[in-house]
């Protein structure tokens, strides 16, 4: 089977499209969990105002869990992908408070922002450069808009603890298939890349931090269903309802979340009960000099 996962940029932009409902179970919460590791790297942000953009904002899981933070903060964000904005626009208007801390939301490409120069005491790209077509160009948009003295943080994966249970899913029921790679983020997981296209985009400082942290559920059953999400978008995109259903991938993952001695825990930071397949990444702060 040919692969059926993104192998760039733009196809990796029109896959969010089909997923913006889900989208934040789909990916186990792992995106905002990383987030909340955010602030405190941000050691000059102003602690009773200042501005930051949350750039390829996604439904807006970056912008949460700095504002747990910094609540006075003034936020602007913004993402390349119209549902993703719709999205999070409507939880902006279901949540008064939020609304009144969020003073912009802007369907924008990283590569084209709007914003003026010199607009932001902290600019957050979370889980999005990897999407830019042009990722120099994004990092050079992250370095024009903000302020001297500020800093820039951009996340992306290191490692994806999930894909040895897939591909020992996908060997059982499948073997003839190739197993599932990840064309579009995995290059990215050498820091070096990373420090190469930052660098080209003007900064002089580029430190790097890794965090482990894990996909969630609610319990158990809903990891399971967290990790089927997945394994559908990623492996079994043409595989027959029998071959992923009942009969097939649903009780093997099942399976391996005892045979790979997965650590169930309390996460407070997602809201969530259970704590299954370890990820790390990769956290990257910037500041002019």
């Amino acid at each position: 089977m040919a692969s059926s996962n993104p192998a760039s940029a733009e196809e990796g932009f029109a896959g969010f499209a089909s997923v913006i409902s889900s989208y934040e179970h789909r990916v186990g919460h792992a995106c905002r969990a990383v987030a909340s590791h955010l602030p405190r790297l941000l050691t000059s942000f102003p602690t009773g105002g200042g501005t930051v953009l949350d750039n390829a904002c996604g439904t807006g899981a970056a912008t949460q869990e700095f504002l747990k933070v910094y609540p006075s903060a003034e936020v602007s964000a913004a993402d390349a992908v119209l549902p993703m904005v719709q999205s999070f626009k409507a939880i902006i208007t279901a949540d008064p408070a939020l609304a009144a801390q969020v003073k912009d939301l802007r369907l924008e490409n990283g590569e084209t922002l709007t914003y003026a120069d010199n607009s932001f005491d902290a600019v957050l790209t979370n889980f999005g450069i990897f999407f830019f077509p042009d990722p120099v160009t994004g990092a050079k948009q992250i370095y024009r808009t903000f302020k001297p003295g500020g800093t820039a943080v951009v996340t992306l994966w290191k490692t994806f603890g999930f894909k040895p249970i897939l591909w020992e899913v996908q060997e059982r029921v499948k073997p003839a298939d190739p197993l599932t790679e990840l064309p579009l983020m995995e290059p990215w997981c050498d820091p070096k890349n990373l420090e190469k296209v930052l660098t080209d985009g003007g900064f002089g400082s580029v430190e790097f931090s890794i965090v482990k942290e894990g996909m969630w559920g609610k319990h158990k059953a809903d990891f399971v269903t967290v990790l089927l999400e997945n394994f559908g978008a990623m492996v079994a995109r043409n595989w027959t309802d029998e071959e992923e259903g009942e009969a097939g991938a649903r009780p093997l993952i099942t399976l391996q979340l005892f045979q790979y001695s997965m650590l169930f825990t309390n996460n407070s930071k997602c809201d969530r009960a259970v704590c299954g397949s370890f990820t790390s990444a990769l956290i990257v702060r910037l500041s002019l000099l």
